[in-house]
């Protein structure tokens, strides 16, 4: 993921300051956006590279909350607000990738599509799960004090 990361920014780079030809014959083949203009590269590469940073973050929050997990106590209130955000924000990426889709292939192929994709769907399910982790985390932590008081 990474790597992925340097390698579109390497490719920004290279296409607004060295040569933005090169970096559009590379892309012009494209399955999924077919790109013609130097706006689109820009726009794609951009979006990319910031749709990234947001993925590395999110594996970021993770990697720290099964440390938590593992390490401290369960049913923490960091546990529970990493839990939501995690979930809050894998909806929100991917709900943001198909709208970025869905308005470049408005904009620079002059053409409406709208499908959906199953494997989108599996990470809307999985950020909603994480959501509902959270909740019950809360629950249980909010039973785990009231045990504590009446002890």
């Amino acid at each position: 993921m990474i790597l992925g990361w340097i390698l579109l920014f390497g490719f920004l780079l290279y296409a607004i300051f060295i040569s933005p030809s090169d970096i559009l014959e590379i892309f012009r083949d494209a399955e999924e956006f077919e790109i013609k203009s130097k706006n689109a590269l820009y726009t794609s590469l951009s979006y990319e590279l910031l749709s990234s940073g947001v993925w590395i973050f999110i594996l970021y929050l993770f990697k720290n909350l099964m440390q938590d997990l593992i390490a401290g106590p369960l049913f923490t209130k960091l546990q529970i607000a990493s839990f939501k955000l995690i979930g809050q924000l894998i909806i929100f990426i991917t709900i943001l990738n198909e709208l970025f889709r869905f308005v470049y292939k408005v904009i620079f192929n002059k053409r409406i599509e709208i499908n959906f994709d199953h494997f989108n769907l599996w990470f809307v399910i999985f950020g909603l799960f994480l959501i509902f982790l959270s909740k019950i985390f809360n629950q249980a932590r909010i039973i785990k004090e009231e045990n504590e008081l009446t002890v």
